[in-house]
């Protein structure tokens, strides 16, 4: 019966020691998990505050290029107003020489009236010159066409002339060649014993 008795003592505190052990590693899944919920809020922590020193540099910058940008439309407002001012001087220099310009162009067209009046007049004058220049070369040009056209006449009569002379010296001497063989004939007929005798003949 003892026996029996400490067999069941020692079953319940295994079984009590067991239920302990259950709920420890309850405890430890739990706190395990717990942990991981810590580790995750930690990360989710982190990565927020990661962000949000992203979004403050990105803040900053922008912040800075705002500046910078409100820096260069001042500059270039000053720039603007510099430019005005000297376009409005330029404008007044532009004016007063504008002013200078229309005068002097007044006073050049006074003196270049004054100096057409006088090239027209120069060019009349020269103008008649060369038209009676022109009537002078072309009366010459006709009485030089008219000279060459007679004396091409004349060099054609003269060579007509020189032709038939020519033809009637060629027909003399023709006529003079028969006479001189008639003679010679006629001579032959009266000395028939002379036959081989030389006859001398006029030398032309």
């Amino acid at each position: 019966m003892a026996l029996i008795g400490g067999r069941k003592k020692l079953e319940r505190a295994a079984q009590d020691a067991l239920a302990r052990a259950e709920e420890a590693e309850a405890s430890a899944n739990d706190a395990e998990q717990r942990a991981e919920r810590a580790q995750t809020r930690a990360e989710l922590a982190a990565s927020e505050r990661e962000a949000a020193i992203a979004r403050a540099g990105k803040a900053e910058r922008e912040r800075d290029q705002v500046l910078e940008r409100a820096r260069e439309a001042d500059a270039a407002r000053q720039g603007a107003e510099q430019q005005t001012e000297r376009a409005r001087q330029e404008t007044e220099r532009a004016e007063q020489q504008a002013a200078a310009a229309v005068q002097r162009a007044e006073q050049a067209e006074a003196r270049a009236g004054s100096v057409i009046d006088r090239a027209e007049e120069q060019a009349r004058s020269e103008r008649a010159q060369l038209e009676r220049e022109l009537d002078a070369e072309r009366e010459a040009r006709e009485t030089a066409e008219l000279e060459r056209g007679e004396a091409q006449a004349a060099l054609e009569a003269e060579q007509r002339l020189r032709a038939q002379l020519e033809a009637e010296l060629a027909t003399s001497k023709k006529r003079l060649d028969a006479a001189e063989k008639a003679r010679d004939a006629a001579i032959a007929a009266r000395a028939p014993g002379a036959s081989g005798a030389a006859n001398p003949r006029r030398k032309r």
